[in-house]
């Protein structure tokens, strides 16, 4: 997530008033798109997203666009390379860090449900064998696992991150457990912003130990069931895993999902483009009881800075006096983006079943799409 997108992504969007029906070919081989290119939109959003797809060589693509209630949405490519199958708003894709929205979510509900306050000590919620995790008395809290000013690291010392999707799988509470017991904070936690998935893990282990119960049941229970999610989970089940797109890593290479158990928190969740737009409506204001106070708490900026104002889980920009809530994400074989405008009633989601490694890509992709979107 760079603090750049927060800027770039406030736009005033326009849907085109035509949606689109049988596959089209561009020029570009074997690019297989539902983009009827009826509008002079979709041929603009056609080309951009041609170009990057045959730029980072991608596989597959969904680009699902919100405006006032109304869903619009461009399939591009394969959902496994030589399958010759279109993926649609359907298909389900690994989306990485954006699950850590749905973790910031899940803390503002155990906040307002009276079980947590943000800036209780972590500790409170841990094995009473973890030593404090505090710097000269200021102790890691809720609040900066979930805005990333905890001064934890990026990963674990006993994350073996050269073969993280192996890892990913092993990874449970007893090894985060142990990462702790020997490891000394290096600077004071809530003065400095420092991305950090161990932070968000921990976060979501923590929600499992106030509510008694998995991480996976807690996002369903409190978040997809009232939303009509039915797609978004850990878990693919059987009967679905014809949907769920096959991933590749940055060159080319076919990779395995990455289920996650200690790491759930940061970056385990599954969904698909139709479920992520209803996840963007909710966040516009349109959350049904109990589950809107929490969303909008989740917005409210826990942390600011000259490039960054974080709520719990989102990143915060501010464009022409609007607030914009954003999020991107990576796995192994995928990536994804999110912005949120509730002021504008709009929002972008897209997700490649590749992983590029390139941190601009979808942030340049979907301001490129806004813009072209708010000019029609």
């Amino acid at each position: 997530m760079r603090a750049l997108i927060f800027c770039s992504l406030a736009l005033v969007w326009i849907l085109p008033a035509d949606g689109f029906g049988q596959v089209t070919v561009d020029s570009v081989p074997g690019i297989n798109s539902s983009n009827s290119m009826t509008s002079r939109l979709d041929r603009k959003i056609d080309t951009k997203i041609r170009q990057a797809m045959k730029q980072k060589e991608l596989v597959g693509l969904v680009v699902g666009i919100l405006k006032n209630g109304k869903t619009t949405y461009y399939c591009y490519g394969e959902t496994k390379k030589g399958n010759g199958q279109l993926p649609n708003e359907h298909t389900i894709f690994e989306i990485g860090s954006l699950t850590k929205t749905f973790t910031g979510t899940l803390l503002a509900y155990a906040v307002l449900d009276g079980k947590a306050s943000l800036y209780d000590p972590v500790n409170k919620y841990l094995p009473d064998s973890i030593p404090s995790l505090e710097y000269q008395g200021t102790p890691v809290s809720l609040v900066t696992l979930s805005n990333h000013t905890s001064g934890l690291p990026r990963m674990p010392s006993n994350f073996d991150s050269s073969h993280p999707g192996r890892v990913f799988i092993d990874y449970n509470d007893s090894d985060l457990y142990q990462f702790y017991m020997n490891f000394k904070l290096q600077r004071k936690p809530g003065e400095k912003m420092e991305y950090s998935n161990l932070g968000a893990a921990t976060l979501g282990v923590v929600l499992e130990r106030i509510y008694h119960t998995s991480y996976d049941s807690l996002v369903i229970k409190l978040i997809c069931d009232p939303l009509n999610m039915n797609d978004t989970r850990l878990e693919v089940p059987a009967v679905d895993s014809s949907r769920f797109a096959h991933g590749y890593g940055p060159k080319g290479r076919s990779v395995r999902p990455w289920p996650m158990k200690a790491f759930a928190g940061a970056g385990g969740i599954r969904s698909t483009a139709a479920d992520m737009l209803k996840y963007a409506q909710a966040n516009m204001g349109d959350a049904p009881p109990p589950l809107n106070k929490p969303i909008l708490l989740s917005h409210t900026s826990t942390f600011h800075s000259k490039d960054v104002d974080m709520g719990l889980g989102w990143g915060i920009g501010r464009y022409q006096h609007r607030d914009l809530y954003t999020h991107d994400g990576e796995t192994g074989g995928f990536q994804s983006f999110i912005v949120v405008d509730p002021t504008k009633q709009t929002a972008i989601v897209i997700l490649l079943n590749k992983a590029t490694h390139d941190d601009d890509l979808l942030d340049d992709l979907g301001s490129d799409i806004g813009l072209m979107v708010e000019k029609n």
